[in-house]
């Protein structure tokens, strides 16, 4: 974590820029030539279709599938063919989809929990400002 706060201070204009990231397997291309710009301190949700290529994309930026072609920069630095550890070590990580996390508890009550935990330890920006309304 230490070096994605390094990388995070270091100026760079965007957290996460994808330019023109594809991904091909044989001939079915999964991701067509994907273009994505995450600031710091900011989320984005990726939806689309079963197939449409949504765990290719994030398999590419971890670089558990890197892109056929295209770039990735995290906080400037191009990342586009280090290996998934070394992703890691600079901060770029991912969690898995779990849809039970607490499973005694209704829907309600588990996003009553995420909205306490966004009250506790609110979103920051690079220059320390919370981010108002916006959970982790």
């Amino acid at each position: 974590m230490a070096e994605a706060l390094r990388l995070q201070r270091s100026g760079a204009a965007h957290a996460l820029l994808l330019e023109g990231v594809s991904r091909s397997f044989g001939a079915l291309t999964a991701l067509d030539n994907v273009d994505l710009v995450v600031e710091a301190g900011e989320r984005r949700g990726i939806l689309g279709a079963n197939g449409a290529g949504k765990t290719t994309l994030f398999n590419a930026i971890t670089g558990d599938f890197p892109p056929t072609s295209g770039r990735i920069r995290f906080f400037g630095e191009d990342v586009t063919r280090l290996p998934a550890y070394e992703r890691i070590r600079r901060g770029l990580r991912r969690t898995y989809q779990n849809s039970m996390l607490f499973r005694g508890l209704v829907v309600l009550d588990n996003l009553y929990l995420a909205a306490c935990r966004a009250a506790l330890h609110p979103v920051r920006r690079a220059g320390g400002r919370a981010l108002a309304g916006r959970a982790a």
